[in-house]
């Protein structure tokens, strides 16, 4: 099941059965970049087929963009398949990737930005005391106005449990 699809009554749902939530790159967007990125690549290959007996140094040029965009291709392959970078939301915070990460404790809030460009879609900016920022695209989280409730409610939740167990003790 695609999380990024649905509402928050089913990622309450998931964290409580699974204790978290696992926001993949939603595919059809992945492998529309893949497209995108196929049909630029395929320029500088008829370029290079057809200049394949003038080796001088444009030839040389286009065959580093080559490379380039072959290695473009082959990472968004990757994401495509495995749906990276991943958004995983648990009891211990946020995660983004598998290198950038906001523990509950560090959450200050969420702004949702929406660029003035028409080509650029909009994000979620999560934000922690530590001024770390995790930017959650649209590719992860369709609704991310319910995304960016749903984690100040999971917040308000962890930091009401601390409590609770601070003055337990």
């Amino acid at each position: 099941m695609v999380m990024g699809n649905q509402d928050i009554g089913a990622w309450d749902a998931e964290l409580h059965r699974s204790g978290r939530v696992i926001f993949a790159v939603r595919r059809a967007l992945a492998f529309g970049g893949l497209v995108v990125v196929l049909v630029l690549a395929g320029i500088p290959i008829l370029s290079v087929l057809r200049d394949l007996d003038d080796r001088g140094t444009w030839f040389t040029i286009r065959v580093a963009l080559l490379a380039v965009l072959f290695a473009a291709c082959i990472t968004l392959a990757v994401l495509f398949l495995f749906g990276h970078p991943r958004v995983t939301v648990n009891a211990t915070g946020i995660r983004f990737a598998w290198w950038r990460k906001v523990p509950w404790s560090e959450f200050e809030g969420t702004t949702l930005v929406t660029p003035s460009s028409g080509y650029a879609a909009p994000y979620l900016t999560i934000t922690s005391t530590r001024g770390r920022k995790l930017h959650i695209p649209q590719t992860n989280v369709e609704d991310l106005p319910a995304f960016a409730a749903w984690l100040t409610k999971l917040n308000t939740q962890h930091r009401l449990k601390t409590t609770s167990t601070l003055n337990m003790s």
